[in-house]
């Protein structure tokens, strides 16, 4: 009994800060610097999309070029708050209806409302774009956010090839939790770990077997790694060791994602898009960095992570990320309907910098009709969310 004592009281002490900690992470449902990074994600994107660098500007370029990267912050950072937030109300008599319906809230508005006034009303006023017109056939796999597994062969809609990452997103939603419900964090980062390691055997065998770019770019089971990625992070610092350990490399979890994003560059190519290294061990590096840099964004700003949180919280940053899925809905459909005539126009007064020139326009314009759909349309529906708040009585307890 006496050597007992010291251990429970140990236990009792370490528990009581892990408690601390995780109620700060729930209460604070808000990191600002994650909205920076969510900027930071739709600022490589839309580059890479408006797709006007061609041998010009050649640093610029590359930059461009590898703005798909930010398709994969997306889903890390999805990933990471989404199960933090089932994990937070993992006991909560309301869990799935809290769940669903505030997910519902959040996407369902903006998403169904493009393809409504896309498909059903534009048509009575105004003829679609040739090309979306001859592959309009293909819209039901829009509206059931499938098209992820049908775009790569070619039955898909001109305009909307970007929506492919909101159907994983979508069937990450829909799956992860009922895997979740009343798991502790423990598991859930066992499954997370194992979930890396399914999908980087996975595209292994599908490019040893020579599948399809899109296939390997757009299956969700091909880029689960990147969710799983994100949900392992959600699922540390909620673990009394996680924390201990996020606690004690807080200032280093932006450095340790940089030199992992250093160290793939070479393997995949600097992250190719249609390579087999990047396919294979890039996705997961990209996953395991960007999961380090969220971890990054929520850690006590001391020493060197102050200046990389300064950076993440830096107001323009952030407000970009706050409408960073209104403009990654919006700005192909700007490059499709305006960015022949954009360019035409800038090729003349900007010969050298146009490329850059015109994906600032593309990003300034994308903002600005966010701003508006936000505040206009999504903002009413947004306000919905407080009624489905999960119950907190039965909240997360830290596991011994």
């Amino acid at each position: 009994m006496s050597d007992a004592g010291p251990d429970i009281d140990d236990r009792s002490f370490a528990c009581a800060r892990v408690a601390d900690v995780m109620n700060q992470i729930r209460t604070d449902r808000h990191f600002s610097a994650l909205d920076g990074l969510r900027g930071l994600a739709i600022l490589l994107v839309i580059p890479h999309n408006a797709d006007a660098f061609h041998g010009t500007l050649w640093p610029a370029a590359i930059l461009a070029h590898l703005g798909w990267i930010g398709v994969q912050l997306f889903f890390v950072l999805s990933g990471f708050l989404i199960t933090g937030n089932l994990l937070d109300s993992r006991n909560a008599p309301n869990y799935y209806r809290s769940f669903f319906a505030r997910r519902v809230l959040r996407i369902f508005p903006l998403y169904y409302g493009v393809l409504i006034v896309t498909f059903l009303v534009l048509p009575h006023v105004a003829a679609l774009p040739e090309k979306m017109a001859s592959t309009q056939h293909h819209q039901i796999w829009l509206w059931t956010f499938l098209v992820n597994w049908t775009e790569p062969f070619g039955r898909s809609v001109e305009g909307f090839s970007h929506f492919w990452s909101l159907a994983v997103e979508e069937q990450f939603y829909l799956i992860w939790p009922f895997l979740l419900h009343r798991r502790d964090p423990e598991t859930v980062f066992r499954l997370s770990v194992g979930l890396i390691v399914v999908a980087f055997v996975i595209r292994c065998v599908l490019v040893l077997n020579g599948a399809r770019t899109g296939v390997l770019y757009m299956f969700t089971f091909c880029r689960m790694d990147a969710l799983a990625a994100g949900a392992a992070a959600a699922a540390l610092v909620r673990m009394p060791r996680g924390i201990e350990v996020f606690r004690r490399h807080s200032h280093r979890w932006w450095l340790g994602g940089l030199i992992l994003v250093v160290l793939g560059a070479l393997p995949t190519g600097i992250y190719a898009l249609e390579g087999n290294g990047t396919y294979t061990v890039g996705y997961t590096i990209l996953s395991l960095a960007f999961a380090a840099f969220v971890l990054g964004g929520i850690a006590e700003p001391t020493g060197s992570s102050r200046f990389y949180q300064g950076i993440l919280n830096l107001r323009p940053l952030r407000s970009i990320g706050k409408y960073s899925y209104g403009m990654y809905i919006f700005h192909m459909f700007i490059i499709v309907g305006a960015g022949g005539s954009i360019l035409a126009r800038l090729r003349p007064v900007f010969p050298i910098w146009y490329p850059a020139v015109y994906a600032l326009v593309i990003a300034v314009l994308s903002y600005c009709v966010a701003f508006v759909s936000y505040h206009g349309f999504e903002k009413h529906f947004l306000k919905l969310k407080r009624r489905f708040t999960p119950v907190r009585s039965a909240a997360l307890q830290p596991s011994t």
